[in-house]
């Protein structure tokens, strides 16, 4: 009978690591990404590997890893086995950057060239351990949420740490990332698992921090609309990025790529704030406008507690 188990990265799967998943049934084993330096727990060869997107944290250490079968969501095609490719993806015009930051923080040596590709939302089964699959693209259009035998539900990067959603790429989404995570608070399991937090969670512990992550989007959104306040006049991502409004400091040598990160999400939650009827939107930039963040965070918790 198959088992699915956590398989922590360093740091308890902090980034720039992850947490991986292995599934076994009998002698066959399915690694679920590889950010968690498998090679650690013996597990430089696997039957299949799967991975559930292409950021950098997950993909890490692939080369070290020998597997029968490697599978990735329908969508990495265009990026295997290019790193600058890839770069232009996340980080546009800023990808000799994220380049740098990728080999200096994750010793990322490449892209994997996967033998496959499955479409999420359907079913991927290998030699009898069947996963369910469900596409979550708020935090990237490929970005894969997997079920595993037994009743275990890997979360991926509905992460569920205090930080809260990462949406700091160009194909991210916070209002999407909302629907996602309203979306895995529905998916009934015994045990849920993410890929930043070194620990298994019941089903109403996972819905309590599916709520406070979901919550975060919407403190994260308040800052940004108390930073433009503050501002006095009209402004944009260029004017309040540098403020602590998502990023606290820039880490040392990797000030311009977070500072790309930082401008990406504060453009994207004045977006979602134009949609809350939190801005308005001034030939000069954003201007905030007043707003009931309680409401709203009431509103956003509720969706999700309403399963318990």
């Amino acid at each position: 009978m198959a088992r699915a188990r956590l398989v922590p990265g360093p740091l308890s799967g902090r980034f720039p690591y992850s947490n991986c998943l292995l599934v076994e049934d009998g002698g066959f084993k399915v690694l679920v990404d590889t950010g968690c330096e498998p090679w650690a727990y013996g597990l430089e060869g696997v039957d299949a590997l799967v991975f559930t997107h292409f950021h950098p944290d997950h993909i890490r250490g692939f080369h070290r890893v020998r597997a029968g079968r490697v599978l990735a969501p329908v969508g990495e095609e265009p990026y295997a086995g290019s790193l600058e490719r890839l770069a232009l993806r996340f980080a546009g015009e800023m990808w000799r950057e994220w380049i740098d930051m990728a080999r200096l923080a994750m010793d990322l040596q490449g892209v994997p060239e996967p033998s496959e590709y499955f479409r999420p939302g359907e079913d991927l089964c290998l030699r009898g351990v069947c996963l369910k699959t469900y596409p979550a693209r708020g935090h990237l259009l490929t970005h894969t949420l997997l079920e595993a035998p037994g009743g275990v539900v890997h979360l991926v990067d509905i992460d569920l740490t205090g930080f809260g959603p990462w949406y700091g790429n160009p194909e991210a989404s916070p209002e999407l990332f909302l629907l996602d995570i309203r979306a895995a608070a529905g998916l009934e399991a015994g045990e849920y698992v993410s890929a930043h937090k070194d620990r298994v969670y019941t089903r109403g512990e996972a819905l309590e921090a599916l709520a406070r992550f979901a919550s975060r989007i919407v403190e994260q959104a308040e800052g940004v609309h108390r930073a433009l306040a503050q501002l006095g006049r009209p402004g944009g991502p260029e004017d309040l990025a540098g403020r602590g409004v998502i990023y606290r400091r820039y880490l040392e040598g990797l000030e311009a790529v977070m500072g790309y990160f930082e401008r990406m999400m504060i453009e994207k939650l004045l977006g979602l704030l134009g949609v809350w009827g939190c801005v308005s939107k001034t030939p000069r930039g954003f201007a905030a406008v007043d707003c009931g963040f309680g409401e709203i965070r009431d509103r956003v918790v509720g969706q999700i507690l309403s399963q318990l």
